[in-house]
């Protein structure tokens, strides 16, 4: 309750152009406005794909989604009162690790979203280099999110996901072949291995609302929710080792907001100590990546991802670039900013207008 009270995450504005526009700190050959790109050893870049996770039971619960709105009316009374039975349930029963509002967890229908996403990266791996117009960069995306024809023990990307429950049930199920693999050649055990599922607290989701409350005590270990407990092609009771709550720092703080978060999750992007690799793949939430977009994008670039939010299960891929300056006093800054030639839609894109 305190945190709808006085909970100040979505208390923020993006920065005008007059204040901070990412597009006048990088030359025009790298996405921004400035002519030229003296010094490009200020330059770094990564490549960046974002996963949103599939609907969660808060979704189905509260929100319409993709069905009749007639109908999601006339059974709402019904869906909520099952959804309290339930939570009243986990309470009684002594399941402190689950919840229903709280850190909701993927739905039947969330679920179904990601074994789709994980059927289309199967389906198109194998059209990998067979000349077909998956070749490019929708090519690398795949290549990247499966791992596909690299060492074992040595990847081009990372896996990091919020922290989450449902982000973390959808990089799992989505992933699973990229997972698979590895866990195969190790037996199953998955306790030293590189390739794990990082979990990042910037990617948290920018919201007042329970779900979007961690229920994962800080460094503590994951739980898997209904839908984690036997995915194909996973050993069981491996869903814990899989992830990696090392920097996992616990909730949000409650007079923290949204644009900390995403400073911090640029910072940790190119955090060499925490994610030396040059790809990363980064599950999470609607309204942390549009906001993403919106603060990152040049100001003057007009594009769909600013105004809408990704599906559940979409994929999209992006160049974040950053630049090391140095003011007349000697003081070292770093400014990011997205591509905006760069954004490819992998799988899903972008839904409906919604406002914030």
């Amino acid at each position: 309750m305190s945190y709808l009270l006085f909970c100040k995450d979505k208390k923020w504005k993006v920065p005008s152009a007059a204040d901070d526009d990412p597009g006048i700190h990088f030359p025009k050959d790298l996405g921004g406005y400035a002519k030229s790109s003296s010094g490009e050893g200020r330059y770094r870049e990564k490549t960046i794909i974002l996963v949103r996770h599939g609907e969660s039971t808060w979704n189905d619960t509260f929100n319409p989604g993709h069905r009749n709105r007639v109908l999601f009316i006339l059974l709402f009374l019904p869906n909520l009162l099952y959804a309290v039975l339930v939570e009243l349930y986990y309470f009684v029963s002594g399941r402190d690790s689950d919840s229903w509002f709280y850190d909701s967890p993927l739905s039947i229908g969330g679920k179904s979203q990601i074994n789709n996403l994980r059927s289309f990266l199967k389906k198109e791996s194998l059209k990998l280099g067979g000349g077909s117009s998956n070749d490019g960069r929708e090519d690398k995306a795949i290549r990247i999110m499966l791992a596909l024809g690299e060492k074992e023990n040595d990847k081009s990307s990372h896996v990091v996901t919020s922290n989450l429950r449902r982000a973390i049930s959808t990089t799992v199920i989505g992933l699973a072949d990229r997972f698979a693999k590895t866990m195969m050649i190790n037996n199953g055990d998955n306790t030293n291995n590189t390739d794990q599922i990082i979990l990042l607290p910037s990617l948290q989701e920018i919201s007042t609302n329970p779900d979007a409350l961690s229920i994962l005590p800080p460094r503590g270990v994951a739980q898997p929710t209904w839908c984690d407990i036997d995915i194909p092609g996973l050993p069981q009771g491996k869903f814990t080792s899989l992830v990696n709550t090392k920097y996992h720092t616990g909730n949000k703080r409650i007079n923290s907001n949204g644009l900390q978060r995403l400073e911090q999750f640029v910072i940790d992007v190119f955090d060499d100590a925490k994610l030396p690799k040059s790809n990363i793949v980064a599950v999470g939430h609607s309204l942390f990546f549009r906001s993403l977009f919106k603060v990152y994008l040049p100001r003057q670039t007009v594009h769909t991802a600013k105004e809408k939010k990704m599906v559940n299960g979409g994929a999209v891929m992006l160049t974040l670039r950053e630049v090391t300056t140095m003011t007349d006093t000697g003081i070292t800054n770093k400014k990011y900013m997205i591509d905006p030639g760069s954004i490819v839609v992998i799988y899903g894109g972008f839904g409906k207008h919604t406002k914030s």
